[in-house]
């Protein structure tokens, strides 16, 4: 067989041989887009992983090898098939990325030991787990990790490192392949005479492997509900993985979620400006898929999780963010919570409770008072089926009061106001459908197949997209003056002009697929998104943005100087839009001139063709660029002055500038450059400006942005903070 390549996902690509073959780059969902394409074409199922130098693009991990080795270790056998023991999964990384990517995989398979557990300390140096949740956690994960001659296998017993040489190559398969690295995300290949350039580089947002199918109805926040956004484990290739939104009074939680999620979710008609809270229940890839995506969104969510599961989590991002777990901690709005103690969060109440799992896991009920009743929904959390806690129970793995506690979340009296969400995945660390056959109460299953089998235990299956509502919201939603005054917060607005909008606007509902407006259209109204998503279309195939919940459009947003759209607009589920009569907008905001038109106009366009802010919704993208002004500079002007405090934040727009710091070169930018940008450190680390020179080495433009608007803007942003941090430590400019 010659040397083939295969492009089954973003980011990754797969090279075929006659020896076997070799997969570059392991996104979390690579697994599910990789089996699925070898089973298609019958090719051989990859046993050779190769890391990008680049782990993180556009909030997804570029490097997960979790599920090829469980399908290595459980599907090809190597786990317990005698002939099989000397095989390892083979991970071919740099030489200063092995000790983290061995950590990450130990946590991923035995969770955290008992010592690290006893050393956890909060920031005034008190435990922050009791001897007796260690002991309970570390007795489980004993007993369930995989185990050689009586004792857990370590991680080189089941993978293999190899690692490039200071040319930045290796040879793999008996040295049959080898494969050089040419930059952090590109290689060259070589087999039997053949020679392949490959490319993993790829423009976010990543579309996931599964996705959900379209709502048909208008999505709004609801008083009390939960919408699955995925109900299969990380092996089956039919749908999303685990990972649910709570509706609690209009906020969103979201419990777990799968790669994509904010795509998802988009598709569903619902913002990320909604999720308030994140809850992360463990650190398995078929869980916490989303989670890196969501801390780095922009809105920055609490995150709430038992302490174990953060200091794991904190330990497997830190090969990700190729960062220390401490720096780490602080892009996290960390929550902690303790099992069987309820926290009060949006007028309802959460309770979580540890599960038995090959790893510390927490399952999560939700509970909301309203029209005198008390409606309640729990999610079972990975968990193991009541055989194996009577298993378990009799080896003295657990005791009696956590074996009366973890049978007790399958509740034998009828409960009308209650939804349970049960793990049934038969395997032996999860549930099984039988432990809630002829149950009375309202039970969807999930982490299971879409089979008859499941079904034939007398519940339904959840349904992924399907909103499943305790509490209807009211009549008269919320959701529209909320997201008319976030797409108007921009404005600066006082409560008169406010009512003057909501009293003059008209709202319309539109359905899936309708043309909202057409490029080279005059706009005469500004309109707001108040539910559902639209997609922006400037030609060709892939649209160049989404539209938002919160969002807007039309005579001063995605309009030219003439007013005219600069786009086309497409409904991509069924929407609810607020429209204001675009006189009256500039009547009460005030008509800019001609001139500022445009250059506002101009300011918008520079904002939303940068990569580092292009995430940035709407309404903030027009802050910005209210607040920017734009500056031109010849050759050979200084743009910034050696003991000058880069107070500010510069965006290269046209031009190249070299940076300069004590006489030495920092760096030259070009205007075509993802990082264009400069004085940064202001905006990031008030107490520490940075004194550089900046020169212009050909005519310039730059937009100059107030560095307190940045350091406001990355307070919250934490993608954008990570971003902005980690080309500081690159350019290694001196502090002054």
């Amino acid at each position: 067989m010659a040397l083939d390549l295969f492009r089954p996902y973003p980011g990754v690509a797969l090279l075929t041989t006659e020896r076997g073959s070799v997969l570059l780059g392991a996104p979390t969902d690579a697994f599910k887009a990789t089996k699925a394409l070898c089973q298609a074409h019958n090719l051989a199922f990859p046993r050779v992983l190769v890391a990008p130098q680049r782990l993180l693009c556009g909030g997804h991990p570029q490097f997960n090898p979790e599920f090829f080795l469980y399908d290595f270790l459980f599907v090809y056998g190597a786990a317990f098939k005698p002939e099989l023991e000397g095989e390892r999964l083979q991970l071919c990384v740099d030489e200063a990325q092995v000790e983290e990517q061995r950590q990450a995989l130990r946590i991923t398979l035995v969770g955290p030991t008992r010592a690290e557990m006893e050393a956890y300390r909060d920031a005034g140096g008190r435990p922050t787990m009791t001897a007796a949740e260690i002991d309970r956690l570390a007795r489980v994960a004993e007993h369930m990790a995989i185990k050689k001659a009586g004792r857990s296998r370590t991680v080189d017993e089941m993978v293999e490192f190899s690692t490039f040489d200071q040319q930045g190559r290796v040879d793999l398969l008996d040295g049959q392949l080898v494969l050089v690295r040419e930059s952090p995300t590109s290689f060259r290949a070589r087999h039997a005479g053949r020679e392949l350039q490959v490319d993993l580089a790829f423009t976010p947002p990543v579309r996931p492997f599964a996705e959900l199918p379209a709502p048909s109805l208008v999505q709004t926040p609801e008083t009390f509900g939960v919408k699955p956004i995925g109900t299969r484990s990380g092996f089956d290739l039919s749908g999303p993985t685990t990972g649910f939104v709570i509706w609690l009074n209009g906020r969103a939680i979201v419990y777990d979620g799968p790669v994509g999620t904010r795509y998802l979710l988009e598709r569903q008609g619902i913002s990320l400006t909604d999720v308030g809270a994140v809850i992360l229940s463990h650190c398995h890839e078929d869980h916490m898929g989303a989670f890196v995506e969501l801390i780095l969104s922009g809105h920055r969510p609490m995150v709430l999780t038992a302490e174990p599961i953060y200091r794991s989590a904190l330990a497997k991002l830190a090969g990700v963010f190729q960062q220390p777990p401490e720096e780490i901690a602080r892009l996290i709005d960390y929550h902690p919570v303790r099992p069987g103690e309820p926290i009060e969060l949006y007028g309802g109440r959460l309770d979580f409770f540890y599960t038995v799992h090959a790893i510390p896991t927490v399952g999560l009920a939700v509970s909301l008072r309203h029209g005198g009743a008390e409606h309640r929904v729990q999610i079972s959390g990975d968990t193991m089926h009541h055989d194996g806690l009577d298993e378990m129970r009799k080896a003295g793995v657990i005791d009696d009061p956590v074996h009366r506690e973890l049978r007790a979340l399958v509740p034998t009296s009828k409960d009308d106001n209650a939804l349970f969400f049960a793990d049934v995945g038969e395997a032996i660390i999860h549930g099984h459908p039988k432990d809630w056959q002829d149950n009375p109460n309202r039970v969807l299953y999930y982490h299971c197949p879409d089979n008859e089998h499941t079904r034939s235990f007398g519940h339904p299956i959840a349904v992924p997209g399907h909103n499943e509502t305790l509490v209807e919201a009211p009549r008269l939603h919320a959701s529209v003056p909320v997201r008319l005054l976030a797409a108007l917060a921009a404005f600066d607005l006082d409560p008169g002009q406010l009512a003057t909008f909501l009293h003059t606007g008209r709202a319309r509902r539109v359905e899936a697929n309708a043309v909202l407006g057409r490029a080279g259209e005059p706009s005469t109204t500004f309109t707001v998104v108040t539910s559902g998503s639209a997609s922006v279309q400037r030609g060709g195939d892939q649209p160049a943005g989404i539209l938002r919940p919160g969002e807007f459009f039309g005579h001063r947003e995605l309009v030219d100087p003439e007013r005219r759209l600069s786009a086309t607009i497409v409904a991509l589920t069924p929407m609810e839009l607020f429209e204001l009569d675009g006189a009256l907008v500039d009547q009460l905001l005030g008509a800019p001139s001609p001139d500022e038109q445009t250059a506002l106009w101009r300011r918008r366009a520079s904002l939303a063709a940068a990569p580092l802010l292009a995430h940035l919704d709407l309404p903030t993208r027009h802050a910005l660029a209210q607040a920017a002004h734009e500056e031109r500079h010849l050759a050979g002007d200084t743009i910034l002055t050696q003991g000058q405090l880069a107070d500010d934040f510069f965006l290269l727009i046209d031009g190249e500038v070299e940076i300069t710091a004590t006489g030495q070169p920092v760096a030259t930018l070009k205007a075509g450059d993802a990082d264009r940008y400069f004085g940064i450190t202001a905006a990031l680390f008030a107490a520490q400006p940075q004194r550089v020179t900046v020169r212009a080495l050909t005519p310039t433009t730059t937009l100059r942005l107030p560095g307190r608007t940045m350091r406001a803007l990355t307070a919250g942003d934490m993608g954008l903070r990570l971003t902005l941090s980690e080309a500081l430590r690159q350019r290694s400019r001196p502090a002054a």
